[in-house]
């Protein structure tokens, strides 16, 4: 039976440990096995050394629940991390193997690395960071995003019978909702471990782990942000300091409108808006922010968003999961002392 398979990150090899994005990935394989016209079965690859835990039953039945009809583990040494050409050399051999009509990925920062070295290595067709996809008439469709998220385009890239690669933008789907299964199919989940021949290097690899060093939250980009706290005119040029403190407590990253770049009370780079970034933060707090279309259109997909504004009829509001009327100038210093003292 066709397979399509979805390369899950991880820090480990229990389901506790996956990547937060797994759900939505596994999610989009099924929804397109569902439209193919043939059936396909959905699949999990998993990467890891040959000394890490298998997952559990608890970890099967909850990819089961995800639409996962089968995991296939991957184990090699020199999987005990993540390496550019072992993940390369490890994913060829399986593609190689099994060849499976569709091979997805999240485009994380490791996503986005091994995806298109992987594709030129095997001479596959590859699409990175893809908003949704779909497969059929022996094409792969994508819908992407151009200009900064200003626009969007769908294209059709010819598969000729080959495996055909992806990655998908985390966070575009969401959680998805768990398949309902009786215990019996929970059960079906078929577990299959490959021991996978990995390339033997003469000397050392081009790319090699050193370590991992996480940067301050004012050194993340804006795009990549978890959580940013975006301040307006209505806080002031003086508000920012007190901005840039409470988004230190919370380690967010700072964002501004357009008016305070051009105002120069921040630097340019960390504009959000229509002519500045887009952003998809998990959280976003508006300070003195009015929610006027130029800045919101650049932070609408933010899951969370709390505004702090004195005016009540502030469009900011229409878009806020939390509404706190008031000067973010007196509240964030409250809200940095109970954070203090918690």
């Amino acid at each position: 039976m066709t397979e399509i398979c979805a390369v899950l990150e991880h820090t480990g090899a229990t389901l506790a440990t996956l990547h937060e994005h797994s759900g939505e990935l596994l999610s989009e394989l099924v929804d397109i096995s569902r439209r193919l016209l043939t059936p396909a079965t959905v699949c999990a690859v998993l990467l890891v050394s040959q000394h890490e835990e298998l997952p559990d039953s608890e970890a099967s039945s909850l990819l089961a629940s995800l639409g996962v009809d089968h995991l296939y583990i991957l184990e090699h040494p020199r999987l005990a991390r993540y390496s550019t050409e072992s993940y390369v050399d490890a994913l060829a051999w399986f593609i190689q193997q099994r060849a499976p009509m569709l091979v997805v990925t999240s485009a994380t920062p490791d996503g986005r690395d091994w995806t298109p070295r992987l594709a030129a290595q095997l001479r596959l067709p590859f699409v990175p960071n893809c908003l949704s996809i779909d497969i059929h008439d022996d094409g792969l469709f994508a819908l992407r995003s151009i200009y900064q998220g200003r626009a969007y385009v769908q294209t059709r890239t010819a598969l000729h019978g080959r495996t055909a690669l992806a990655a998908l933008v985390p966070g575009v789907r969401g959680t998805p909702a768990r398949v309902q299964q009786n215990h019996a199919s929970t059960s079906e989940l078929g577990i299959t471990s490959f021991v996978p021949e990995l390339q033997q290097r003469n000397g050392q690899e081009h790319i090699r782990h050193i370590a991992i060093q996480a940067p301050s939250p004012e050194e993340v980009e804006l795009d990549a942000a978890e959580r940013i706290v975006a301040g307006g005119r209505g806080v002031g040029q003086e508000g920012f300091t007190t901005i840039a403190t409470f988004a230190h407590l919370l380690s967010a990253a700072v964002g501004a409108t357009r008016v305070a770049t051009d105002l120069g009370w921040v630097e340019h780079a960390r504009q959000i808006g229509a002519t500045g970034k887009i952003v998809h933060p998990k959280l976003y707090i508006a300070c003195g922010i009015s929610g006027a279309a130029q800045h919101t259109s650049g932070m609408s997909e933010a899951q969370t968003v709390i505004a702090i504004n004195p005016d009540r009829g502030a469009p900011i509001f229409a878009l806020a999961d939390l509404g706190l009327l008031g000067d973010a100038n007196q509240v964030l210093p409250l809200a940095t002392k109970i954070l203090e003292q918690s």
